[in-house]
C-alpha cells in the first residue's frame, strides 16, 4: 500500500508584487531564506508512525511538483494557515479520484470543521497517539471523521523522524524539535493553546539520536531547533549544550533576550524575539513579564561578544505603533549590528487571542488564508493605513539589506570571530 505525505506550497513572502520583486532580486536576503527553508518534522514523524508495509512518498511542493496522476491508497496533508487553501485544493483533487485524504497540522487543529469540508478525516492535535489508531481504522475501512487528542503526548513516545526521506531533497536546513508547549501567553501566537502552557521535553538521549540520524542521512547540514524557546529553562539548556558541544554542529535556535544574562549559554546563532521596542507594545503583544528594554543594547553586545549572530524578530501593527515604528526598528537593527531581521505585520492567526480581540472590534479585513504570510495586512489599525504598514515593512527590509549595510554587518561578525580566535572565548 502506498501513502503520499504532502507539504503544500507556501509563500513566506508577501503577496504584494513590489515586496516579492525586491525579495526575489536581492542577493542580500539569502540568509533569511535559508534560515526558514527545509521541512518541519510533522510529516517525518507521521512516516515513522506508519507500519513498514506502507510505501511512503514525501512530497514538498515548495521544491517539487505533485503528480496527481499517481495512484495512492492514502494521502496525508499538513498545513499552516497560509497553506490551507492550497491544501484544500490538493485534497479536493485527490478525493475526486476516490483516494482517501487526511488533513492535519496547526490550521486543522484550530479549525477542524473547516478542514473536514475537504477531507475524509481530520487529525486535530499531536499525531503520536492518533496516527496509529487512524491507520488501523483505515485498514479496516472504518475511518472516523475526527481524531482528537484527549491528553498531551509524552514526548518520550515520539519516534525519531524519518530523516532518510529528506536526504536527497537538498535542503540547507534540517529541523529538530526537542520540546512542545510554552508558558508565555503572547496574544499573537497559538502555541500555548495548541501545545499547552507546560513545556514537555524529549529525553536528552532521544535528541542526540535524532541529531546523529540527521548527520548519517544528511551529512553536515545545518540544524535549526524549532522549539518556541529552546533556552527558556536555563539549567536544562546548559545540560543540552554540554551534550551537543562535541557533535560538530552548525545550528540555530529561537529564544528570548534573557539568554544574555547567562554567559554559559552563549555559544550559538540565535533567533531572538524582540517583538516590540516599546513597553506598551510588549504589553499588547502579551509579554507580561517585564523585559528590560533599555538594556537591550547591552544584552546584544554580550551575545555578540561570543561571535553569535542574532536574527531579531519584530512585530509591527500593534495598536501602540505609529508611522515611526519602522524607522525605529531599522535604526535599532543597524546600530546594534543584528545579523538579520524579521519584521512582521500583526497577523490574526486562528487560535490566537489577538484574533478574538480584533473580531470583537470588527477589525479583521476580508482577506483569505493565503494572505496570512505575516508580511501582508489583514487588520484595521487605529493609526496606520494598510499602505503604511505594507510599505513600512518593505522599507525596513530594503534598507537593512542594502549593499552597504549588508557588507558592514558581515565585516562586523568576521571581526568578532577573528577576535575570538586571537583572544580565546572569555
Amino acid at each position: 500500500m502506498k501513502i503520499a505525505l504532502i507539504n503544500p506550497r507556501a509563500s513566506f513572502l508577501s503577496l504584494n508584487p513590489e515586496f516579492n520583486e525586491f525579495w526575489s532580486n536581492s542577493k542580500y536576503t539569502s540568509t533569511y531564506r535559508q534560515n526558514w527553508s527545509g521541512i518541519g518534522t510533522g510529516l517525518l514523524i507521521i512516516a515513522s508512525l506508519t507500519p513498514p508495509k506502507f510505501e511512503i512518498e514525501l512530497i514538498d511542493e515548495n521544491i517539487e511538483d505533485i503528480d496527481f496522476s499517481k495512484n495512492y491508497d492514502l494521502v496525508g496533508i499538513t498545513a499552516m494557515t497560509q497553506q490551507a487553501i492550497r491544501a484544500y485544493q490538493i485534497a479536493d483533487e485527490f478525493r475526486a479520484k476516490k483516494i482517501k485524504v487526511i488533513i492535519g497540522g496547526i490550521h486543522a487543529t484550530v479549525l477542524p470543521e473547516e478542514a473536514m469540508g475537504h477531507a475524509d478525516s481530520v487529525v486535530a492535535g499531536e499525531a503520536e497517539y492518533l496516527w496509529p489508531e487512524l491507520i488501523k481504522d483505515f485498514q479496516n475501512n472504518e475511518l472516523k471523521p475526527f481524531y482528537r487528542n484527549n491528553r498531551p503526548v509524552d514526548l518520550g513516545d515520539s519516534p525519531i523522524p524519518r530523516y532518510d526521506l529528506i536526504k536527497n531533497k537538498k535542503y540547507s536546513v534540517c529541523w529538530v524539535q526537542t520540546s512542545r508547549g510554552c508558558p508565555h501567553h503572547c496574544e499573537f501566537c497559538a502555541a500555548s493553546n495548541v501545545y499547552g502552557n507546560e513545556i514537555r521535553y524529549k529525553r536528552m538521549e532521544q535528541v542526540i539520536k535524532e541529531i546523529l540520524a540527521i548527520k548519517k542521512q544528511c551529512g553536515t547540514i545545518r540544524i535549526s531547533f524549532s522549539d518556541d524557546n529552546l533556552l527558556l529553562k536555563k539549567n536544562r539548556a546548559k545540560i543540552f549544550l554540554q551534550n551537543i558541544k562535541n557533535l560538530n554542529l552548525r545550528w540555530a535556535a529561537q529564544t528570548d533576550i534573557t539568554v544574555a544574562e547567562d554567559a554559559d549559554l552563549l555559544y550559538m546563532f540565535l533567533f531572538l524575539g524582540f517583538e516590540s521596542l516599546s513597553e506598551e507594545g510588549m504589553k499588547i503583544a502579551g509579554k507580561r513579564k517585564a523585559f528590560k528594554l533599555n538594556e537591550y543594547p547591552e544584552y546584544i553586545k554580550r551575545i555578540q561578544h561570543y561571535g553569535i549572530g542574532i536574527m531579531g524578530s519584530f512585530i509591527t501593527g500593534l495598536d501602540s505603533d505609529d508611522k515611526y515604528v519602522y524607522d525605529k526598528i531599522l535604526k535599532f537593527s543597524i546600530e546594534n549590528n543584528l545579523y538579520d531581521v524579521q519584521v512582521a505585520i500583526l497577523t490574526p492567526l486562528p487560535g490566537t487571542k489577538v484574533r478574538e480581540i480584533l473580531m470583537k472590534q470588527n477589525r479583521l479585513l476580508s482577506t483569505t488564508w493565503e494572505t496570512y504570510t505575516i508580511f501582508d495586512v489583514n487588520i484595521k489599525h487605529p493609526k496606520l493605513s494598510e499602505k503604511e504598514m505594507a510599505q513600512g515593512v518593505l522599507h525596513v527590509f530594503k534598507e537593512f539589506n542594502s549593499e552597504q549595510n549588508y557588507k558592514h554587518r558581515i565585516q562586523f561578525y568576521k571581526d568578532k570571530q577573528k577576535d575570538l580566535l586571537l583572544n580565546g572565548m572569555k
